[in-house]
């Protein structure tokens, strides 16, 4: 078989598949009967929202018998899902969901077996007919609830809403070494904190070159602290920190973090007293406010009178559109470290980082009235399937120009090259039976710039 014929033929199948899983959806999305009520407790804890038309991460962690609460708007139309092709997951049970009215317990929706892995992801898509909140209640089938291991995804969007572009970063230190910063740009991270300091005497070996280099490569750079308040005093390491990272706090670089993840016999009380010192020391020789990085139950350790201060959340679920699952007392969050184990350009593992808002309140954050942009999104972007794959990826709409500059590279997570090979024609297939089970990342290098795509290859 010739390689276009194949292509063809793969395209073909891949259209087939893509209308036998749509049917199913559609003729099963807001079902009438069959609801199911028994619920062990609400997760996750916060009521959710968004206007966004991208699938959101509710929680991949999910059990039979949780419940959610949702915000929602009359008339907009809003999908909830444990489908895969919308970045859920139901491989674990047999999950169903019922949708109601939180105020008035008024059964709305239900769906069991819809889409996802055989067959047995439900899939409700709603039209709201009030403004208020509601409920999605997940069950095993019967109705019936579950605990622990193995969980589910649930997955969200607002159908009708905006296309949004999420805003990503991450989190480096000397442990990551050398790092490409032009590769982290052009992997979407648009801004990076690096260690500065830690405690009264430990200085960061890479920090000034994460800064000189990052800012060069146009990602937003932002110094953070490592604090002992079990050991020093908060004046004490806020003159330290100030005194290396004091020249790259200002306008338009990110805001100074202050990582409080250590506590040691310290009451609450006093943890806040300490955080306190700390952020009024930075902010009054600099005149820019920190940001507090640290854990759930840190969190819930401190007073309100610090919770002012925005909040970097830890919660790394793997999920960067979930919010956090604990704010501690927060109000809200403004961003969250996703990821203890990513990859960015080929340098692994990085925490990963999401912040929660659009460009203009990024900008408005860091004080930037020149803003900060990222290249829009255009039509020419490259599509990668199947996702996950068995034998083999296609790589259509390569803007393929006969200039001898387009090129494909496959690496795997640990950074090594596996593939590097020109592309020959606007849709190409790649050959992967020989790779093991796992993650990898796609660089295609068009005459458009350069694009990165990841995949999963499946174990048969």
């Amino acid at each position: 078989m010739t390689k276009h014929l194949r292509f063809r033929v793969l395209l073909v199948i891949y259209c087939l598949y893509s209308g036998l899983m749509s049917g199913p959806l559609r003729a099963q999305q807001c079902l009438t009967t069959g609801y199911c009520s028994t619920v062990s407790h609400v997760y996750p804890a916060n009521t959710l929202s968004t206007t966004s038309s991208t699938w959101q991460t509710v929680s991949a962690y999910m059990n039979a018998g949780n419940f959610t609460y949702f915000k929602v708007t009359s008339g907009n139309i809003y999908e909830w899902s444990y489908c895969e092709a919308y970045g859920g997951g139901s491989t674990s049970w047999d999950a169903q969901l019922t949708l109601s009215d939180s105020t008035s317990g008024q059964d709305l929706c239900f769906s069991d077996n819809s889409c996802g892995t055989n067959g047995k992801g439900p899939y409700i898509s709603w039209t709201a007919t009030f403004t208020g909140t509601v409920r999605v209640l997940t069950n095993v089938s019967s109705c019936t609830t579950n605990t622990g291991s193995p969980y589910d995804k649930l997955v969200w969007r607002m159908a009708n809403g905006v296309q949004t572009t999420q805003i990503l970063g991450m989190d480096v230190s000397d442990y990551q070494g050398t790092m490409n910063w032009p590769g982290v740009k052009t992997d979407k991270k648009l801004f990076a904190w690096a260690k500065s300091t830690e405690g009264v005497t430990v200085k960061d070996n890479q920090f000034v070159n994460y800064m000189t280099q990052g800012t060069s490569a146009g990602v937003v750079m932002g110094a953070y602290h490592f604090a002992h308040p079990e050991s020093n005093t908060a004046s004490a390491e806020a003159t330290f920190f100030l005194s290396v990272a004091g020249p790259y706090i200002k306008a338009c670089n990110l805001i100074p973090a202050l990582d409080f993840e250590t506590t040691g016999s310290l009451t609450g009380t006093q943890l806040t007293t300490w955080v306190q010192t700390w952020m009024t020391a930075v902010k009054t020789q600099t005149g820019i406010t920190p940001c507090i990085y640290t854990t759930g139950s840190i969190a819930n350790m401190l007073s309100s009178s610090v919770k002012t201060y925005p909040l970097w959340m830890a919660d790394p679920d793997s999920s960067s559109t979930a919010p956090p699952a604990s704010l501690g007392g927060w109000s809200t969050w403004t961003f969250k470290q996703y990821s203890w184990t990513g990859t960015v350009w080929g340098t692994s593992p990085v925490d990963l980082d999401v912040f929660n808002g659009d460009m203009n309140a990024f900008n408005a954050l860091i004080g930037c009235t020149t803003g900060i942009t990222e290249k829009a999104e255009d039509n020419n972007q490259i599509n990668l399937y199947p996702n996950p794959a068995n034998d083999h990826i296609v790589i259509e709409n390569t803007s393929f120009n006969n200039n001898g500059r387009e090129e494909i590279s496959i690496y795997n997570m640990q950074g090594q090259l596996l593939l590097h090979q020109p592309v020959w024609e606007a849709n190409t297939e790649i050959e992967i039976s020989n790779f093991k089970p796992g993650l990898y990342i796609v660089r295609v290098e068009t005459g458009d710039g350069a694009q990165v795509k990841k995949f999963i290859k499946a174990a048969y």
